[in-house]
């Protein structure tokens, strides 16, 4: 049964048993990808997965049931789950079912067709004989991939509200390792196509694994430090929880109260941007049918705002900021980022090296979740990177602990690259450029 079918058939039954609030929202997700180790394929795998799920209000208690079959029978009884189940759900989650946005906003790339497996098997072989032929040191151990994606979102609701979007992803990798006598090093790179040639991912990440060829330690001290901007977006990553509202109003996020307050140096401003150019897994609205949004999250500094959906908003005596979430159809409501930006500095990042003079430029952190606490702010870190010598990369180095705390660091940068770099093309994604900050912890030898 197509979306429309399935949506008339659940509010005719919704309507015979005496429901007047409720909501249909459905999910699909196909993904095509092809993978190779060394020479030799490893696989070439695609897959289709997604359902529906049909929420509705039961004597002020929201009840909700999914399924992945589209047979008419197992669709229907949906409706009696859902009632069933609002009978055993936490009576202080109170049921809101938005009417809509008055306008929405427009996306800036539209999906595209996915490849075929053979134009993925000629794209990810091609990837391979270049990463061999970048380096005669290559392993077979290196590994490539190239794949696709096609992600479709439909949501109504009794309110009147239908709305729904398409959107598609492409991506190749590489992660090239090198080895010489006794010892090995890697570095990945990543494209958002399957070509991977522009820039030449398998050049990129071979020559980023060849700088990293003996590596020596670092004195233990205090030192002014760059993040490239990889490891700028991973920060984002493990800490950007903090912007929720729901975080906030849990204890659980040190941004709780502090909206309209200093919290980054003035030249920080952290933007949330659903269509941002780069980005091709855009949507003009959230999962509870609110039309998301450009926003600010901090703008010079200063906190503008938290993230909301609507629940969240109610409580906390807030305006939705459009950013409700539902990573699969059978999720329940989050909140989450769409995609979490820093906006470009003034400086090149050799610029911005150069201005700092000596210190050490990171490239690499292990295990940041793990050595991460997202609610103090606090990380202690394994990394690797080079040193910076008069503002110049000099010897790499590597086994040495960085640490500090997310939110003090936030208002000690000192500089703010113009290379903003966005990660792995996904419905949350970060973006960043390098950051330079004064005086971290380093732990080495």
């Amino acid at each position: 049964m197509e979306f429309e079918a399935l949506k008339q058939a659940l509010f005719a039954e919704a309507k015979a048993k005496g429901l007047t609030e409720y909501e249909v929202f459905a999910k699909t997700s196909s993904d095509l990808s092809a993978e190779m180790l060394g020479h030799e394929l490893q696989s070439v795998t695609s897959g289709t997965e997604g359902g529906i799920c049909f929420r509705c209000a039961v004597n002020g208690r929201l009840g909700a049931a999914s399924t992945q079959s589209t047979e008419k029978a197992d669709v229907l009884a949906l409706v009696a789950r859902a009632m069933a189940n609002a009978a055993v759900v936490d009576a202080d989650e109170e049921p809101i079912f938005f009417e809509g946005s008055p306008a929405y906003g427009k996306k800036t790339r539209e999906p595209v067709p996915a490849p075929d497996t053979g134009e993925l098997r000629r794209a990810v072989a091609d990837i391979s004989a270049r990463v061999f032929a970048a380096d005669a040191r290559v392993s077979e151990s290196s590994s490539m991939g190239a794949g696709a994606g096609y992600v479709t979102v439909s949501l109504a609701n009794s309110k009147g509200l239908s709305l729904s979007n398409e959107m598609s992803r492409r991506h190749s990798y590489v992660e090239a390792i090198l080895k010489t006598g006794e010892e090995s090093v890697n570095a990945f790179a990543v494209s958002q196509d399957i070509t991977g040639k522009d820039p030449d991912i398998a050049v990129k990440a071979v020559n980023k694994a060849a700088a990293k060829l003996g590596a020596g330690k670092v004195k233990t001290g205090t030192y002014d430090v760059i993040f490239a901007a990889d490891q700028v977006r991973a920060l984002l990553s493990a800490f950007g929880g903090a912007f929720s509202g729901k975080a906030a109003l849990e204890g659980l996020s040190r941004l709780a109260g502090k909206e309209e307050t200093q919290v980054a140096v003035p030249m920080l401003t952290l933007v949330d941007d659903p269509f941002y150019p780069e980005n091709p897994m855009q949507t003009p609205f959230d999962a509870e049918g609110v039309a998301t949004y450009k926003k600010n999250l901090i703008e010079n500094g200063v906190l503008k705002t938290l993230l909301y959906d609507l629940t969240t908003a109610k409580k906390a005596g807030k305006t939705t900021t459009g950013n409700a979430s539902r990573p699969s159809y059978a999720s329940n409501v989050s909140i989450a980022a769409y995609c979490m930006r820093i906006e470009p500095g003034k400086e090149t990042p050799e610029e911005l090296r150069a201005r700092m003079k000596d210190g050490i430029y990171i490239t690499e952190m292990k295990g940041l979740h793990a050595g991460a606490n997202g609610v103090t702010g606090d990380f202690s870190i394994e990394s690797a990177g080079f040193l910076v010598k008069d503002g110049q990369l000099a010897a790499p180095v590597k086994t040495f602990t960085v640490a500090g705390n997310f939110f003090d660091l936030l208002m000690h940068i000192d500089g703010i690259a113009d290379n903003v770099e966005m990660g792995y093309p996904s419905l949350a994604v970060m973006a960043a450029p390098d950051i330079l900050v004064r005086g971290l912890s380093v732990a080495g030898e």
